[in-house]
């Protein structure tokens, strides 16, 4: 049975479940940083777990020019919608020079304004260069590359695997003892997407075993050597992810809650900047339990609501008319 005839109402529920962890992240609530930290990279780690998974059965069925228009409007368009909201709703809140900071809403604008020496307007906005990256490397691959079926696909899944897997650990080393923020995290996350990938060819656990190997002997060290304040959240966190994807899969488990989550979660978590920037200005909420609790309620019904219309009205008209678009490219 192939994977688009499979049910995909688990990957919904996880993708819900994934985007209520990173939102939960970024919440006020006073909890222990390595607590804090792993519920948001669990969140990350199933994001490039599912983004695998599904990521190449939308490439074997366009041409490179259509997989990359059809990643680009995917992405880009509504990201620069909630970006340049959240950046106006910044300046106003802080009573900044609207011009002053244009560069690095510009710079913001191509998702790689880290790697440019600009900080992140939306804070979860940081992994979407991986994902780019990862869309970018499926279209220059043949489609077929990661098929498994004879030991020639297999071997090239296991090359490219072991290529990254050595790139990031080289990563890790020099960002040890240079002392600079070498993105050990991108090379990581992209190993957890290739295991979604392989995921989606072998279908549990049983045929992943020494990509999972080969993932932990290179994941701990370069953790290590990266983040060794946050190693234990590291470890916790992508621990985490695999085994909630697998169990999720094992399961074929449904919540019709985290399906609606999962719907709208892509805009559901990167535009509760806003109503997080616009609710710190009236509610403190160190002062009391109620008044967090209450900044919490109104955070996620704001999200949410923000989430549903951007999907609702921007999104989906603007992916029907694309598909036109896309059949014309060859």
């Amino acid at each position: 049975m192939s994977v688009s005839e499979k049910n995909y109402k688990w990957i919904s529920t996880l993708r819900g479940i994934a985007a209520l962890l990173v939102f939960t992240a970024h919440l006020p609530i006073p909890l222990p940083h390595v607590v804090n930290f792993a519920i948001g990279r669990t969140g990350v780690a199933l994001f490039f777990l599912i983004m695998g998974y599904l990521a190449i059965q939308s490439r074997r069925k366009r041409t490179k020019k259509q997989y990359l228009f059809n990643r680009f409007v995917r992405m880009y368009p509504v990201f620069w919608l909630i970006l340049i909201a959240t950046y106006v709703v910044k300046i106003l809140a802080w009573n900044a020079d609207f011009f002053v900071h244009l560069k690095d809403l510009l710079l913001n604008m191509t998702l790689f304004n880290e790697f440019l020496g600009s900080d992140c307007i939306i804070g979860s906005s940081w992994m979407m260069p991986i994902q780019v990256c990862f869309f970018v490397m499926l279209a220059l691959l043949p489609p077929d590359f990661f098929e498994g079926g004879d030991k020639r696909g297999a071997r090239r899944t296991d090359v490219l695997f072991i290529s990254v897997s050595l790139l990031t650990l080289a990563v890790a080393v020099m960002r040890y003892f240079s002392g600079k923020p070498l993105p050990t995290a991108f090379g990581l996350l992209m190993l957890l997407a290739v295991i979604g990938v392989k995921y989606s060819e072998c279908g549990s656990l049983k045929g992943m075993v020494r990509y999972l190997v080969i993932f932990a002997v290179i994941f701990l060290p370069s953790v290590m050597l990266s983040y060794r304040d946050e190693a234990l959240g590291y470890v916790i966190a992508y621990a985490a992810g695999i085994a909630l994807f697998a169990a999720a899969k094992g399961t074929e488990v449904s919540a019709d809650a985290m399906n609606k989550l999962g719907s709208v979660g892509f805009s559901f978590f990167l535009a509760a900047d806003i109503p997080h920037i616009i609710l710190e200005k009236f509610i403190d909420t160190e002062s009391s339990a109620p008044k967090l609790i209450g900044f919490i309620i109104l955070k996620f019904a704001a999200s949410l609501v923000l989430a549903y219309l951007l999907t609702r009205f921007v999104e989906k008209p603007m992916l029907k008319k694309a598909k036109d678009i896309e059949a014309a490219l060859k």
